[in-house]
């Protein structure tokens, strides 16, 4: 197998490490909550469980895959697989966004830096990036999160339209896959439901 064809994967570091900090602390609340003599108490171990599940999903299940078939966003909640036929123009400048005719991605997991970085960014930069009336977009700087997964989409979209694997011309009758996941949202739901009630008896 060639190296071009081998799925990269992008996640957020950051809220990967956000992620694990809240799971531990609800974790560790859950099980001295469990642990209290009071019954009444027990019922908050519900809402430190809810804690979890929601991290879960919003910060460390969401990521970008980018494989020679297609994109594929995993933002909370729903799946969008953009196949490249679709894909027309790739942007930084709030979030990683993939647009195809009529339509935009935003990519969770790939947020543009805020003013801090980029100032840095632009100081400590020496990597050729996109220019935007002369001067280097943010989300494009090397070292932040859209910076990063962008160019991972670059990279891939350029090598297949040099070897002629992306028909051109074809982005409109290309569909793109949007996958929403209802059982997850049903899921969330009703432990936000059943986190205000334990609230309410604790």
């Amino acid at each position: 197998m060639s190296v071009a064809a081998v799925p990269n994967v992008f996640y957020s570091r950051f809220n990967r490490i956000i992620a694990a900090v809240f799971c531990a602390v609800a974790a560790l609340s859950a099980l001295s909550l469990f642990l209290l003599p009071t019954a009444s108490n027990r019922w908050l171990v519900i809402p430190a469980l809810f804690v979890m599940l929601f991290v879960w999903e919003v910060l460390w299940r969401p990521d970008l895959r980018v494989s020679d078939d297609a994109v594929t966003i995993r933002n909370p909640l729903r799946t969008i697989v953009v196949p490249w036929a679709a894909l027309v123009h790739v942007d930084t400048k709030f979030a990683l966004t993939l647009y195809t005719p009529g339509r935009k991605f935003a990519v969770f997991c790939a947020p543009a830096p805020g003013r801090s970085l980029t100032s840095s960014g632009r100081r400590k930069s020496t990597d050729p990036v996109p220019y935007v009336s002369g001067f280097p977009r943010p989300g494009d700087l090397p070292g932040s999160e859209s910076g990063e997964a962008a160019q991972l989409v670059r990279a891939r979209w350029d090598l297949l339209q040099k070897t002629g694997r992306v028909d051109g011309g074809l982005a409109a009758q290309t569909p793109v896959a949007v996958v929403w996941a209802w059982g997850r949202a049903g899921v969330l739901a009703a432990g936000a439901a059943a986190s205000v009630v334990a609230i309410l008896l604790a």
